[in-house]
Parts: structure tokens; sequence; C-alpha cells
């Protein structure tokens, strides 16, 4: 089977496609701060061109495939899309990352369609705070959205928080709590300042006290794995908690992933502003062979880490990358 590795020897086998920059809510770290301006529809890559692309990174031996957006249920056809490439020979795991806001209609469908398991974004169980964060008034229907995705088999079910300083680092332990009567992998991020002039950063070192504090002592860790979080159960627990480090401890020396925006930019490193077009090249008639020595430079090419801790900021927030 082929393998595909970049410069430094990492193998890459994980896959993040963006589907649309669009999205439902409106949450401040991700949306540009000068206001939304959505990607006109053809600059979208279409879904025979995103299985085309899909295809040719599984016949280099990606086995892995994330769907983000924005929101990608926002996307009109994503069901049959996400059937096709769940068929693709080779792929063993196809996520998907979504607000939640729509998973009480989709999580039955979703795991229909071949999807395995899922990622929810929810960074406060506070009901202000949330509309406040999302412009929108769906805490409960995001809460209602990941019960539904664990009763379909949509597991484990990670529940994503971004922790912000003086936004949301008061809900730590609240959030922790969650993983001790469900099944659930409660992964506390750090914020990653995309822009110049932020400053919400709330280390894991801190988050970690937070919790011995409240009586979270005995957290084990999980090993194994190429995942970015350090996992942790806890006795008594149906779930587990975990830590994403991307600033205070980043993990780039270990990465197995390459990014593909939703207008068609394979992005080596989510915060490098490297980025490569594919678009351009299939509506101009690339051949497959082109297509995969294309892929094959990109990612030789990876960047060997980030550079957040020297001020680089990205060119693009968020909605247009892919969670």
């Amino acid at each position: 089977m082929a393998e595909l590795y970049d410069g430094i020897g990492r193998h890459i086998n994980y896959l993040r496609v963006a589907v649309t920059d669009r999205c439902n809510f409106r949450c401040q770290y991700c949306m540009p701060s000068d206001g939304v301006q959505w990607l006109e529809h053809d600059d979208i890559l279409s879904y025979e061109e995103l299985v085309r692309i899909i295809s040719a990174f599984v016949s280099l031996g990606v086995d892995k495939v994330r769907i983000t957006g924005g929101e990608p249920l926002v996307r009109k056809g994503l069901l049959p899309f996400l059937r096709e490439i769940a068929c693709i020979p080779g792929i063993k795991e196809v996520g998907l990352t979504t607000n939640g806001s729509l998973l009480t209609e989709y999580a039955p469908l979703l795991k229909q369609a071949g999807v395995t398991r899922i990622n929810v974004s929810l960074d406060t169980l506070q009901r202000e705070r949330f509309i406040k964060l999302t412009g929108q008034d769906n805490l409960s229907q995001v809460l209602a959205g990941i019960k539904k995705s664990q009763e379909v088999g949509l597991t484990p079910v990670k529940i994503n928080m971004v922790v912000m300083k003086g936004f949301n680092s008061d809900e730590i332990v609240d959030m922790a709590k969650l993983a001790i009567n469900n099944p659930y992998q409660i992964r506390f991020i750090e914020y990653m300042p995309f822009r110049a002039g932020e400053n919400y950063l709330f280390t894991a070192e801190e988050m970690k006290q937070q919790l011995v504090a409240a009586g979270f002592t005995n957290l084990i860790p999980q090993m194994g794995g190429s995942n970015p979080a350090k996992i942790y159960s806890m006795p008594g627990s149906q779930g587990s908690i975990g830590f994403i480090t991307p600033v205070s401890q980043h993990f780039c020396s270990s990465c197995n992933r390459i990014r593909l925006t939703p207008d068609g930019y394979l992005k080596p490193c989510l915060l490098s502003n490297v980025e490569y077009s594919l678009r351009e090249q299939l509506r101009s008639g690339i051949s497959d062979h082109d297509l995969l020595e294309n892929i094959k430079n990109v990612v030789w090419n990876k960047p060997k880490q980030h550079y957040l801790a020297k001020g680089q900021k990205s060119d693009r927030g968020m909605s247009r990358i892919g969670g």
C-alpha cells in the first residue's frame, strides 16, 4: 500500500476537508473581525472535485478523512457526498466536525451515510454566554444533538471547547463534569491567536490546576495514538478529558494531517500562510498523474512547525480553513 511522507519523515494519513465557509453561527474567534464575506458559489469546490481530490489522497495512503466547514451540515447535498467518500476503498474512518445545532435531525442520517464519529464544538454551557459567542440561542439544541449522536453510535462523541481567558475559562470544571456521567471525550483546546492583538490564551497547565483544585486529582493518562490531544481517564467516570496544546506545547513533530480549504487550496499547516491551489488545476484539466505528483510535492514541503510564538498570524479566519 502507498504511504505519504513529508520532507522530515512524518507519515501523512489524515485529510481534513472543508466543504463550505458558511455557518449558521457567528463565533467570534472563527469569523473574520471585519465582517462576513462569503465565498462565491463558483469559488467553492464541487462535490465531484472534492471526491477526485479525496480519492487521489486515498490512493497515496490517506485513510482518515474529516469533513469540516464552516458548518458542513448547511451545505446542500452533503449526505450523498458522504456516502460516496465512505465507499472509497482504503478509507478507514470518515469523521465530521460540527457546531451541533442540526444534529438532532442529522445524526441518524450521518450514521447511515457512513460517518463513523463526530466532533462537536461547544465552548460554553451557559445560555447567555452561548448567545453572546455564537449569535444564536441554540444551546439546548446542541446538547440534544450530542445526546442523539451518542444514541445512534457516532462514538466516541468528542466535545471541543476552545478555552478563552476571561470569557469561558471559569467553565472548565463544569465541562469536565459532563464526562463523569456521559461517555463523551471532552477536549480542552488552547486558544490560538489568529489575529493580532488577541490575548485569550489560557494554557493547559492552568486548566489542569483549576481541575485539581476542584477535586479532579486522579487523572490517568491514556497512551498511544497520533491524536494531538493528551487524553486522561478518571476513575468512576464514563468519559474522559483531554488537552490540545498548539501554543504552550506544540505537537508539530507528530503532525499527520493536511487540510483542503473550501475554495480548493491545500494547507500543509493550519497556522502557516503557505497554500497551494488545486482548484484551477482541476478546472484546467490536470491529469490524474500530475494531480498525484502535485499532492506529493505539497506534502513533501509541509512546514516543520508553526511559528505562533514568533508572532506569525493567519491570513484566513478559521471559517475559511476548516476546523
